[in-house]
């Protein structure tokens, strides 16, 4: 451990503890302003002060302005360098970046888009628009939870193609 772990003593006893235990998963339970977040960030940079290498640290949370926070206080802590190799954002934000690096191997390109509810339902009203098939029939919410529930269970476009009892109205 470096010289530069005396942030440590700002936390008081059992919030040290939790930071300074890293081997193995801790529960941290406590009311709102308790100090939850300096505590993971404080064993986040404990983590790193002891030898660890940030790359192999992944920390999600539920908000990217959340990441940027502990990722900052992280950089304060222990420098910048080290809290910029962290694997730290929310679960979309870090397997986007993931799935960026190994599009390739799962035969997709680099830059492909995710779109979110509002930009699919966009897109089936426009196929359904070129496909000359009534929106009324076939609504877009409904061929949207379609896709949704066939991407859920597995469920190709040809397998989908060739069951007509999974159809719209089949």
């Amino acid at each position: 451990m470096s010289n530069d772990s005396h942030y440590l003593d700002e936390l008081n006893p059992v919030q040290r503890q939790a930071a300074i235990t890293t081997d193995g998963p801790v529960m941290i339970i406590a009311g709102a302003g308790s100090g939850k977040t300096r505590v993971l960030t404080y064993r986040i940079a404990h983590i790193i002060d002891k030898g660890n290498d940030p790359f192999n640290i992944l920390a999600l949370t539920f908000t990217n302005k959340a990441a940027r926070e502990m990722k900052s206080r992280i950089g304060k802590l222990i420098g910048e360098s080290k809290a910029k190799a962290l694997w730290m954002g929310t679960f979309h934000s870090v397997f986007s970046k993931i799935l960026r690096f190994e599009a390739e191997k799962l035969g997709y390109p680099k830059n492909f888009t995710i779109y979110d509810t509002d930009d699919s339902k966009s897109v089936i009203k426009e196929v359904l628009k070129n496909m000359n098939l009534d929106d009324k029939v076939y609504k877009p919410s409904l061929v949207l939870n379609r896709i949704s529930s066939a991407k859920n269970n597995l469920i190709s476009a040809k397998q989908y193609l060739n069951n007509v009892s999974l159809h719209i109205g089949g």
